[in-house]
């Protein structure tokens, strides 16, 4: 029998980047001591620049497509196809530990994550207050670019929406960290956006939602890309936290509806659609999660469904998570006041892991006396395509 003690030894050997590092090409990802890239599972090709879909750290890995993760021994074993003690042996065996040595160890172990558990909560203090000092210097959305943006697609800004305007604002990306171990970032883009307070349901403020804006471009959004790689970066990003949090489009003290979906258009466009057909909106609230995370939170241990097409990188078909979820993790909290409630699917992506992401919100969020309703734009196109065309219902 290999020992705790032994096992956690062969962990400590074999940091997860440096094998995962064998297989995929990693990068610094924007998280500390974090490296990111392809997924030695499914990604088809090991060098590509612009994949984040793996993360990983010292000792452990996840991958967000694969919807799997672990330490190095289960990396091995998904890798290679190795049972336990193969996997084991591959990464060297065990080696036994006595038991002064592994006091000392765990010890060592207990102060450093104390001194990382203080350091984080101090990064996320300044973080949160860098982040609201945007927001209260940030300009009424009302005659900005923003608002010309969303008008641009179809979408109307709601009276007391969490947006504002900040003309100049900083896209940053993570370089690595300096002699002393502190993070480095760097601007590589400054321009217009629209930005979303991202607010607890106590009303706290916890982040922002940023999306960068460039009206000579088709869509609004501004195109991003990375100096050294090319790759072209998303428009948009959340900083602070957003687990737990919403974006209030249309606010109501206590709405006995609520309309939610992921993407600050997805709502809008619904909330325009419902103005324009003249439909009563008392008692209504509108809000954006952020992403489907957010607004279903995740499965349930165990919970893992086979894909009907996707495959891993050595053709087998992949397993994501489920319609069970996890009442344990974090996600948007629905007010008790809502007893009727409207959630909004996503059109643009997968649509079999978007379809359990949806059932899983479901079920989250059932209780006694709530009506939950789950809305689907058109098959390969999203509500804001349809208000766009004249074509959605509200």
């Amino acid at each position: 029998m290999i020992t705790p003690a032994a096992l956690e030894d062969l962990r400590r050997r074999n940091p997860v980047p440096e094998v995962a590092g064998k297989w995929v090409s990693l990068r610094r990802g924007t998280k500390t001591g974090r490296m990111v890239g392809p997924c030695p599972l499914h990604s088809k090709d090991p060098h590509a620049k612009d994949s984040t879909s793996f993360e990983c750290w010292s000792d452990g890995w996840v991958c967000a497509h694969c919807c799997k993760g672990g330490d190095v021994i289960r990396l091995v074993e998904e890798y290679e196809h190795k049972s336990f003690r193969e996997a084991v042996e591959w990464l060297g065996g065990p080696r036994e530990v006595d038991d002064a040595e592994e006091a000392r160890r765990a010890a060592e172990r207990a102060e450093k994550q104390a001194q990382q558990e203080v350091a984080q909560a101090g990064f996320r203090n300044r973080e949160r207050d860098r982040l609201y000092g945007w927001w209260q210097e940030a300009r009424p959305v009302a005659g900005s670019p923003a608002e010309q943006y969303l008008l641009r697609r179809g979408c109307r800004v709601p009276p007391g929406a969490r947006l504002r305007f900040r003309p100049d604002h900083p896209y940053m990306v993570h370089e690595g960290r300096d002699e002393r171990g502190r993070d480095v970032w760097r601007a590589i883009h400054r321009g217009p956006a629209m930005i979303a307070a991202i607010t607890a349901p106590t009303g706290h403020f916890l982040g922002l939602h940023i999306t960068w804006l460039d009206l000579d471009q088709p869509k609004g959004k501004a195109v991003i890309t990375h100096p050294e790689t090319g790759e072209v970066l998303q428009a948009k990003k959340m900083r602070g936290s957003k687990q737990g949090g919403q974006i209030e489009l249309l606010r109501c003290a206590s709405p006995t509806c609520l309309i939610i979906g992921e993407g600050i258009e997805t709502v809008l466009s619904i909330y325009a659609a419902m103005v324009r057909k003249g439909r009563p909106l008392d008692g209504i609230a509108f809000w954006a999660a952020g992403d489907l995370g957010n607004l279903a939170g995740k499965a349930a241990a165990g919970c893992r469904v086979r894909h009907p097409i996707a495959k891993d990188a050595a053709g087998r078909t992949l397993l994501v998570p489920g319609a069970e979820p996890d009442l344990a993790s974090k996600a948007v909290t629905i007010p008790n006041s809502v007893f009727d409630l409207r959630l909004l699917g996503d059109g643009d992506s997968d649509p079999f892991t978007t379809r359990l992401a949806m059932q899983r919100a479901e079920a989250r969020h059932a209780c006694a006396g709530r009506r939950i309703l789950t809305a689907w734009p058109e098959p390969g196109r999203d509500f804001n395509s349809m208000l766009q065309g004249g074509e959605c219902a509200a």
